[in-house]
């Protein structure tokens, strides 16, 4: 008995010793450090018009380094081989003098888990051959004596060569975009597109098969004030027509000979008018179609809904006026609107791109996003347009090489 009282003390000791054992705050592991990326590979797409870009990135440990630890980062040419193997790819090391790296010397400061920025900076791309596939492996040369992981201390990025537009939107019966909850005529943003005197409205476009057939599909504008429409009443099915307000109503102009839509063609439309001069052009594919001078018009009033004689209000639509089914059927991209007349030379050189800070351009809709249903106004004023309802997305490649078949692959 006495021995047994000997030992519950004994053993309440070595248990209450072991609780006091407690396990780092962290974990009992080796301190590995590691670039911190969502994937290892990095795509950018080099348009035509792309001349620079860039690239940044943070390395990180599992938990706080106890000291100081500085990190460096350099092109790695010993991994582009690694890249094509791993990927099945024929990339070439992206020449020195197309880029930079800032920061290759980053510290993870003592009490913290994660380093300085490190950017790489990208620059003359216009000049870098897109016809060839290259890779930019960066990797952790040096971290002070710190291990490193070795499945995460390289990133590489890929520059291959794309078309100015890559992607679309395809509008259908039921679908459009709608900008009820911009351009209201009250919201600050709307009125950019109020009391244009002079303007030009541009859209691409590609029709189905269905612009053949009889009935209005609608290309951009405001029902009985300012509209874009294909066909009306003694119309050719596929005849472009434009609607432009007169003090006394609206003024209707096309051509039969001049304004004929084809089907599955990427076609640009352009519509041109000064109210002072009472001259409107419209271009399609940058060849005049109309030019009409010595006409009365009024002001155009893009961000305001218009209210007719009717009381019936009409607001700013892409692919769609009146009523349904008068929709596009068919491909959008490129839609803008500029508060300046456009000369033909400058519509013919931009179909496919312009700045966005461009002077004049007041709203731009690239159609670009891919996903979702905002088509976002790249101009930065604000008016971004909605999808009626879930929006499919088409892969494209424009402008097309000759030769290339009309058609796209759906993204959704």
């Amino acid at each position: 008995m006495k021995s047994m009282k000997i030992l519950a003390p004994l053993a309440l000791l070595l248990v209450l010793a072991a609780c006091d054992d407690k396990p780092a705050p962290f974990g009992d592991f080796e301190n590995r450090v590691s670039i911190e990326q969502s994937s290892e590979v990095s795509t950018i797409f080099v348009k035509q018009t792309t001349l620079s870009d860039e690239r940044s990135f943070y390395a990180t440990t599992p938990k706080p380094v106890d000291r100081d630890v500085t990190l460096l980062f350099a092109a790695d040419e010993s991994r582009v081989a690694d890249y094509n193997r791993r990927y099945g790819a024929s990339a070439a090391m992206l020449p020195a003098d197309f880029y930079e790296i800032e920061g290759a010397e980053a510290l993870i400061a003592a009490g913290t888990n994660r380093s300085e920025q490190v950017t790489v900076r990208f620059h003359d791309l216009d000049r870098l051959d897109t016809e060839a596939l290259h890779v930019l492996p960066v990797s952790m040369s040096s971290s002070d004596g710190l291990a490193r992981l070795a499945s995460a201390r390289t990133v590489y990025y890929v520059l291959q060569g794309a078309a100015i537009i890559n992607v679309v939107a395809t509008l259908s019966e039921g679908n459009y975009i709608a900008f009820d909850e911009v351009l209201d005529g009250e919201s600050a943003s709307c009125k950019v597109l109020d009391n244009l005197e002079a303007f030009t409205l541009e859209a691409l476009i590609r029709c189905r098969s269905t612009v053949l057939d009889a009935g209005i599909k609608t290309v951009m504008g405001i029902e009985g004030h300012c509209l874009i429409r294909i066909s009306d009443n003694g119309l050719a099915p596929n005849q472009l027509q434009v609607v432009l307000p007169t003090p006394y109503g609206t003024s209707n102009f096309s051509e039969a000979a001049t304004c004929l839509i084809p089907a599955e063609k990427w076609t640009h439309i352009a519509l041109t008018c000064d109210v002072a001069s009472g001259r409107m052009i419209l271009y399609i594919d940058g060849q005049v179609a109309i030019d009409k001078s010595g006409n009365t018009f009024k002001a155009v009033n893009l961000g305001t809904p218009y209210v007719n004689p009717s009381r019936e209000v009409y607001g700013f639509n892409i692919g769609y006026s009146y009523t349904s089914g008068r929709e596009l059927d068919g491909d959008i991209t490129e839609c803008r609107v500029w508060n300046v007349v456009r000369s033909q030379e400058e519509i013919a050189a931009n179909v496919y791109e312009v700045d966005p800070e461009s002077e004049g351009l007041v709203a731009y809709w690239k159609f670009d996003e891919a996903t979702g249903e905002t088509i976002r106004d790249h101009t930065g004023n604000g008016n971004s347009g909605k999808a009626h309802a879930a929006l499919k997305w088409t892969s494209v490649s424009l402008p097309e090489a000759a030769g290339t078949p009309e058609g796209g692959a759906d993204e959704n």
